[in-house]
């Protein structure tokens, strides 16, 4: 249960959450190039005395403006004897003046059994997202602004990098669409193992669910997340802290999202 656990925290981190928005922001003034800056981020995830280590990379894929954002967590210590595999989440995204579009989504979350398992394949063209969760495929209908998981991810970090609050997202997750909100909580100065940080604190969760992440984003650190912790109802469960934080530079010619 704990890499599994763990993946699915990290996930949620910034967001596994989001919106209804109608897109998600605009790129900058009209002709400019859209562009993400990359990151390299790890973690270090204690659950029950247990622990884990995730690390979360955004990089540019092999077509232009399009992004592969990836998180891989594995449990180490005695945690890895009890579950040994690997859990992979990948998204990858198309970025343009319009905002993000999610092109493709995947998580494996290392094990033989297929309980977290899910492919997602969007086709804008004919507004329908492809869905497989355990193993069930379903045709989801989707409209501009609509993002998975991971793509909710960047859109928070996205806005806060523009001087701007994350509110709520719309994604698709688990053969359904789902609507996350983000509440700011103030300001907290916080220390990680990758160091001291000012950082604004949010509470991300699902209207009427028991479940929530507080998430702790260090402004020196471009935004990226120093602190994340997953709660059920009210309680801490998983509590995740940055190791080393890798914000790439911003691009000197093209403006950045």
């Amino acid at each position: 249960m704990l890499n599994n656990r763990i993946h699915i925290a990290l996930r949620s981190l910034l967001a596994a959450a989001l919106l209804v928005t109608t897109a998600i922001a605009e790129a900058g003034a009209p002709g400019a190039v859209a562009e993400l800056a990359g990151f390299h981020a790890e973690y270090q995830a204690s659950y029950a005395g247990l622990k884990a280590e995730a690390v979360m990379n955004l990089r540019p894929a092999d077509e232009p403006n399009e992004y592969v954002y990836e998180v891989v967590t594995r449990a180490v210590g005695l945690a890895s004897i009890i579950r040994p595999g690997t859990g992979i989440e990948r998204s990858r995204i198309a970025v343009t003046e319009a905002g993000f579009s999610p092109i493709s989504y995947k998580l494996d979350d290392g094990t033989e059994e297929i309980e977290n398992d899910t492919d997602i394949e969007f086709n804008w063209e004919t507004g329908v997202a492809h869905s497989v969760y355990k193993g069930v495929p379903k045709d989801i209908d989707i409209t501009a602004g609509m993002l998975d998981r991971l793509t909710a991810d960047i859109a928070a970090i996205h806005e806060l990098r523009n001087n701007r609050k994350p509110t709520s997202y719309e994604i698709t997750h688990r053969n359904s669409i789902r609507l996350y909100e983000f509440t700011q909580q103030g300001e907290e100065i916080v220390s990680v193992p990758a160091g001291k940080f000012r950082t604004v604190k949010y509470l991300r969760q699902r209207p009427g669910s028991s479940r929530a992440t507080l998430i702790w984003f260090a402004p020196e650190a471009d935004y990226l997340p120093v602190k994340i912790v997953q709660l059920k109802r009210g309680k801490s469960q998983i509590v995740m802290v940055a190791t080393l934080l890798e914000p790439a530079p911003v691009c000197a010619d093209c403006t950045r999202l």
